[in-house]
C-alpha cells in the first residue's frame, strides 16, 4: 500500500499547568492511520491527551522544508524543534474539532477563534419548517448527539449516507427499517462509534413522522434539525440549553463554510467496502446510489 504523508499541529498537557504545541509529519494508509501513529510518537514528548488542531497532506517528504530542524521520533514520525508551550487551562483555548474533520493549514476567509459551541434556531419558514443548528467540540459530539436521540418523539427510520468524496466513489443511501426504537439506534452507533460518530465521510439521519421530524449528524459533524412540529422545536432547545449550550442570536462560524478542511476516518475503522459489508451484516438495505 502506498502510504501519505501528513503534516499535524498537535497540542498536548505536558503537566497540570502547561500544555504544548508541536509540528508533526507522518505516514500511514491513510490520514487517520498517520494521525495515529502522530499521536503515540507525541507521548512519547510529553504530548499527553494529544489533540489535532489542524492538518495537512504534503506531496512529498521533501517538500516539508528546513530538514535541519526535523527529529525522526519513530519508524513514520518526524518532529519540527522547536515544541512550544502554552497556559493549558486558559480559558480562550480554541474549538477542538470533533474526531472526522479539522481545519486545513494556511489562511481562512474566517478567524479560526469564532468557532464555538453553541446553537442557532431558525423559526417557522414558508413551508412550515423549524430549523435547529449545533455546533459541538470533539468530547462533547457523542452525549450531545445521544441525548437528542433520547428527544426524539418516536422514531420511524434510520439513514447512513455515504459520501462521494469516500475513496472517490458514489454517494449512497441506506437505511435500517429494523431500528425503530431510541436504544437501537443509539446501541448500534456506540458499537460502530469508529465508523459513524467519527467518521469524516458518513451523514445519519434519525427520523420520527412526529412533524416530520429529521434529526442529523452530517459529514461536517454538524447537527441538525428539521421540524414541522413546534413542540419538537420547542424541548430540543430546551434540551440543549440544560446541557448548558448557548443559544447564539448573532453570527454562527463552524467548519463547514469559510475554513479549508479535511474529512478523514479514525485509525482502525472500516474501508468503504468493509463498511458496506458490515451494514448488510446488520440488516441495513440499499435505497440509491448518485453522483454529486
Amino acid at each position: 500500500m502506498n502510504k501519505e504523508l501528513w503534516y499535524f499541529l498537535i497540542s498536548g498537557q505536558a503537566d497540570n499547568n502547561t500544555g504544548l504545541f508541536g509540528n508533526f509529519y507522518a505516514y500511514g494508509g491513510h490520514m487517520g492511520e498517520a494521525l495515529q501513529n502522530a499521536f503515540m510518537a507525541a507521548l512519547m514528548y510529553n504530548f499527553h491527551q494529544p489533540s489535532l488542531v489542524e492538518a495537512d497532506l504534503m506531496e512529498s517528504f521533501e517538500a516539508i522544508g528546513e530538514p535541519a530542524e526535523l527529529i525522526q521520533i519513530a519508524d513514520e514520525v518526524h518532529l519540527r524543534i522547536p515544541i512550544f508551550s502554552f497556559p493549558y487551562n486558559d480559558p480562550d483555548r480554541s474549538f477542538e474539532a470533533p474526531t472526522g474533520i479539522v481545519k486545513a493549514a494556511g489562511e481562512d476567509t474566517y478567524d479560526y477563534e469564532l468557532i464555538r459551541e453553541c446553537f442557532i434556531t431558525y423559526e417557522k419558514d414558508a413551508e412550515g419548517i423549524y430549523e435547529l443548528e449545533l455546533v459541538a467540540g470533539k468530547t462533547r459530539l457523542e452525549e450531545t448527539f445521544v441525548a437528542l436521540i433520547k428527544s426524539m418523539p418516536s422514531i420511524d427510520g434510520f439513514w447512513v449516507y455515504l459520501d462521494n468524496d469516500w475513496e472517490h466513489n458514489l454517494t449512497e443511501l441506506w437505511t435500517a427499517k429494523h431500528l425503530t426504537s431510541k436504544e437501537s439506534v443509539i446501541a448500534f452507533l456506540q458499537k460502530q462509534k469508529k465508523n459513524t460518530l467519527e467518521n469524516g465521510f458518513v451523514k445519519l439521519v434519525v427520523h420520527s413522522s412526529k412533524g416530520d421530524t429529521n434529526l442529523k449528524l452530517n459529514d461536517h459533524k454538524k447537527i441538525r434539525l428539521h421540524t414541522e412540529d413546534e413542540g419538537v422545536f420547542r424541548s430540543f432547545i430546551l434540551q440543549l440549553r440544560s446541557m448548558g449550550y448557548e443559544q447564539n442570536t448573532e453570527e454562527y462560524y463552524n467548519l463547514e463554510f469559510g475554513f479549508h478542511h479535511w474529512h478523514y476516518r479514525p485509525a482502525g475503522s472500516l474501508t468503504r467496502s468493509g463498511f458496506i459489508k458490515m451494514l448488510e451484516a446488520e440488516q441495513f438495505e440499499w435505497i440509491d446510489e448518485w453522483e454529486e
